[in-house]
């Protein structure tokens, strides 16, 4: 894949969200409440509307790709939580590619503290830059930068309420309990096979998305579902070369629930040092 053009617009939303195009993407920045209450934590949503047949790519991007960035900016005082993304899908490409993204629309979510006090009169800019790349039979490296004023009120009223709800229930959540995890090297080289046992209700189809280690690849992936049970299965290799110490790898299992919601599950898999003899 070869990026053909870059294009960077930026456009300031107040009160009022004006979309910001660039190459196949319209971009605003939304907020879960009309104003700001003091001390009280609110949702600051990237809306990323994508245009049909194209994809952008998660914080991982699979084989191919690069992840989509956003830095957010906000008033002294106030603090940003880490940006938050939704499950993702995966993507069969030609040439056996495996990518991991979003198709249609995906809002990026960070959870925004205010501080204890502020002025009747505060009004605050809230401006978020984001980066991407956009990809269809061809990809098209992006960049915009919005902008949200949000007054202060102390009874403020949710807003974009639906909109939130739906993405936030997109957001892995955390794996109840601990999932069965087994660990078995091999013999002839310093491979990790492993495998990842889900107890519950099997779904149709079930997807496996890493945030691979720096020092390793991980090949042979498979997911299979059957009954009451879900299997992740998967080799770490480490990368010719490297000697990698023990490490944790995030990574969420995605599937869609009885309603045909998109859901994932958040969980670590923990890697023992390796020799790095795999050559």
């Amino acid at each position: 894949m070869s990026p053909r053009s870059l294009l960077y617009v930026m456009v300031v939303l107040c009160a009022t969200a004006v979309p910001a195009s660039a190459g196949h993407i319209q971009a605003d920045l939304l907020a879960d409440v009309s104003a700001i209450q003091p001390g009280k934590p609110f949702w600051l949503g990237v809306r990323l509307s994508i245009d049909s047949g194209w994809h952008v790519y998660w914080k991982n991007p699979g084989d191919a790709g690069l992840p989509t960035l956003v830095k957010f900016t906000v008033p002294e005082g106030f603090t940003a939580g880490p940006l938050q993304f939704p499950t993702p899908s995966r993507f069969e490409q030609p040439g056996e590619i495996v990518a991991f993204g979003y198709e249609n629309s995906v809002m990026l979510l960070t959870k925004i503290t205010p501080p204890a006090n502020l002025p009747a009169d505060f009004q605050g800019e809230f401006q978020a830059r984001i980066s991407w790349l956009v990809c269809s039979n061809i990809c098209i490296p992006g960049k915009a930068a919005v902008s949200l004023t949000l007054g202060m009120s102390p009874q403020p009223s949710p807003a974009n309420r639906e909109l939130f709800d739906g993405w936030i229930s997109q957001l892995p959540a955390k794996w109840a309990g601990t999932p069965e995890v087994i660990n078995v090297e091999t013999a002839s080289n310093s491979d990790v096979n492993i495998e990842v046992v889900w107890n519950h209700s099997a779904p149709d189809t079930a997807d496996f998305f890493p945030e691979t280690p720096d020092d390793y690849n991980l090949v042979g992936t498979q997911v299979k579902s059957a009954q009451n049970t879900t299997v992740i299965s998967f080799t770490a290799r480490p990368l010719a070369g490297t000697h990698p110490g023990p490490t944790t790898m995030p990574a969420v299992l995605g599937y869609f629930n009885g309603d045909g919601k998109r859901r994932g599950l958040g969980f670590s898999v923990a890697l023992p040092a390796r020799s790095g003899n795999n050559n």
